[in-house]
């Protein structure tokens, strides 16, 4: 073809090129006819054919199974009880408890502080004169009394003496019933001049040193029953929600609270103990409390943040999958001959980083499938993988 199509061109181009002024126009010719003769002979492009494109995932196999997750909330460490002791008479400070100091570990009944007794000793001691005294002059009024009445019978006396000697005894002995509470009231305020822990617990912001004047009602230290910690830690409304519905008691569960502290994590085991009061108005939850079981044995303080593990309810016959295996709300992938197949999921709750969840439509998911658990941007069904096994 090259050959015949110069062998046509050329003679024209003789005849042009012997004509006055035919030469220009001979270059144009011969230049187009090279252009013509390039393009006619250059080689075809084959196109090649696609490779298709392979995505290296990881996969897990699944299996029915029944399981019962724990919930990882967070909380803080309460007080059970805590109480402010206060100065019931007022005084000098005479004797300081040995473990009355910030922090000290107090049992139950045990001496904190007492304020001098002296006065309040004296005090007693003078309404126990006032009452013996009163009591000798009643029973004076009695034997008088009697005596009246005798005479009465036998008309010596007249009716008004008789009166007026049943007025004289019954105003002494309201007297004396005065006396009376006055000495209960004088060994009372003897009493409380030692301020003994009403509870065992731990001594906070004391306020009282030896020979400190002392006013009635004065504060002079906290005391925080250890042996009554809580933790108090809140569940969603959703969570709270499925406990509740689960068919077993939220009230008594166990749980587990773990304080981190330097490099330890300390474990103590604690009961739910009853429910908040109110619903929590910022996240519509409720605040529970647990007990710890340990109480004054553990080193934990009131104000410590812990996590705490509660018990979820119990799943039967589901299946479980790291939460990265998820697309969208009810969709995840399995491996079927190299190639991605869609499974529709009932959606059930977490367990940490895993889902756990129902098969939901056909085909249904069946134990031994092999779920993709690597997100792939151009995950769809008929994609080539290949697989990067973990342990399941």
């Amino acid at each position: 073809m090259p050959v015949s199509f110069l062998s046509g061109v050329i003679a024209p181009v003789r005849r042009l090129a012997a004509r006055r002024g035919g030469v220009p126009l001979l270059v144009l010719l011969v230049t187009a006819a090279l252009i013509a003769l390039l393009v006619a002979t250059r080689p075809g492009l084959a196109p090649e054919p696609h490779a298709e494109r392979v995505w290296p995932v990881r996969s897990v196999a699944i299996s029915r199974q029944t399981l019962r997750p724990q919930l990882a909330l967070f909380g803080e460490i309460v007080a059970g009880r805590r109480s402010e002791l206060r100065a019931r008479v007022a005084g000098p400070i005479a004797q300081i408890g040995r473990n009355f100091r910030e922090g000290g570990l107090v049992a139950a009944g045990e001496l904190l502080l007492e304020i001098d007794p002296f006065h309040y000793r004296t005090g007693l001691a003078e309404r126990r004169a006032q009452l013996r005294e009163a009591e000798v002059r009643l029973d004076q009024l009695q034997r008088e009394h009697r005596r009246i009445e005798a005479l009465y019978v036998d008309h010596t006396v007249s009716e008004r003496d008789r009166d007026n000697a049943e007025l004289a005894l019954k105003q002494h002995e309201a007297i004396v019933e005065q006396r009376r509470i006055d000495v209960e009231r004088a060994e009372r305020d003897l009493a409380d001049t030692r301020l003994l822990a009403p509870y065992a617990g731990v001594v906070g912001e004391v306020n009282a040193n030896l020979g400190k004047q002392l006013g009635i009602n004065d504060k002079v230290a906290e005391l925080t029953d250890t042996g009554q910690l809580e933790v108090r830690f809140s569940l969603s409304n959703a969570e709270y929600g499925r406990l509740r519905g689960s068919g077993e008691e939220l009230v008594g569960r166990t749980v587990t609270v773990t304080w981190k502290v330097g490099d330890g994590a300390p474990g103590y085991p604690a009961k739910i103990a009853r429910v908040g009061a109110e619903i929590i108005s910022t996240t519509g939850g409720v605040n529970v409390y647990a007990v710890l079981e340990d109480g004054l044995h553990t080193d934990l303080r009131p104000g410590a943040f812990v996590s705490v593990s509660v018990p979820d309810r119990e799943y039967v016959d589901v299946f479980i999958a790291p939460e990265s295996a998820l697309y969208g709300d009810d969709m995840l992938y399995v491996v079927a001959d190299s190639r991605l197949a869609a499974r529709r999921i009932d959606l059930l709750g977490h367990d940490g980083d895993h889902i756990i969840f129902r098969s939901a439509g056909e085909p249904a998911l069946a134990d031994g499938d092999r779920v993709v658990t690597t997100p792939l941007r151009e995950a769809g069904v008929g994609v080539k993988v290949i697989e990067q096994k973990v342990a399941d």
